[in-house]
């Protein structure tokens, strides 16, 4: 019974007859419409939440994560080239971009002396009009002045090739699962306290010298991260 369950609501979720974001029944709802016990409700939506199908908020409830694109960690790609890669439109809104004395973690992320400044920019990433990623770059001052002055709705790396003759070389990203703040879930569009993946990528260019810390916040109900290892 439980493989029937899960079945069923695994269709409902891949044609989006039940759209992501959206609340799940609950288990006793479910138990009545499939004539069955809690627990097998219980071992069917497991069975979803281990294929990241659905996600469970605490005192809240089940939500649908709905079909998760895959992103390569294996190549350095900037969110512009990675959306066109996964056959997606990718576009941006450009929430800000300031010229500002670095905090004492991103001064030495990019190996700044006293007094040096940097750009912030912020950005709220889209694939296909749909908002999945915040992303904050901090480039030093010296690299890029005057970039305020550019069009940032673009892809950040053809403006540093083009503009400044910077070309990443490699990057460096640490990831962690975490959720949503007020601020996260309100830009974003999405449930305070969602699941979603913290990124933080160094960046460094031909010469291996980092140019770029960029801190981003992806969606978890929309996006996983692949990686291909060899022996």
């Amino acid at each position: 019974m439980y493989q029937r369950i899960y079945e069923y609501y695994k269709t409902q979720i891949l044609e989006q007859t039940l759209k992501s974001g959206q609340k799940m029944p609950t288990e006793q709802e479910i138990g009545t419409a499939f004539n069955a016990s809690r627990i097998t409700v219980r071992h069917a939506l497991q069975h979803l939440v281990n294929d990241g199908l659905i996600y469970k908020i605490q005192g809240k409830g089940t939500y649908v994560s709905g079909k998760k694109d895959s992103m390569q960690l294996n190549y350095l790609l900037g969110f512009t080239a990675e959306m066109k890669t996964i056959g997606k439109e990718p576009s941006t809104i450009v929430l800000g971009v300031k010229l500002t004395e670095p905090n004492e973690k991103v001064s030495k992320k990019l190996n700044l002396h006293d007094g040096q400044k940097i750009y912030v920019i912020e950005r709220i990433r889209m694939a296909d009009n749909v908002k999945v990623a915040l992303e904050k770059v901090s480039i030093p001052f010296s690299l890029v002045p005057n970039i305020d002055k550019e069009n940032l709705e673009k892809s950040l790396y053809n403006v540093l090739s083009k503009k400044y003759q910077i070309e990443p070389k490699f990057a460096r990203e640490t990831l962690e699962a975490t959720f949503a703040d007020q601020r996260v879930a309100e830009l974003l569009e999405i449930k305070q306290k969602s699941p979603v993946l913290a990124i933080e990528r160094l960046t460094y260019d031909k010469n291996e010298n980092i140019f770029e810390y960029t801190e981003s916040v992806y969606r978890g109900d929309k996006y996983k991260f692949t990686v291909n290892i060899e022996v």
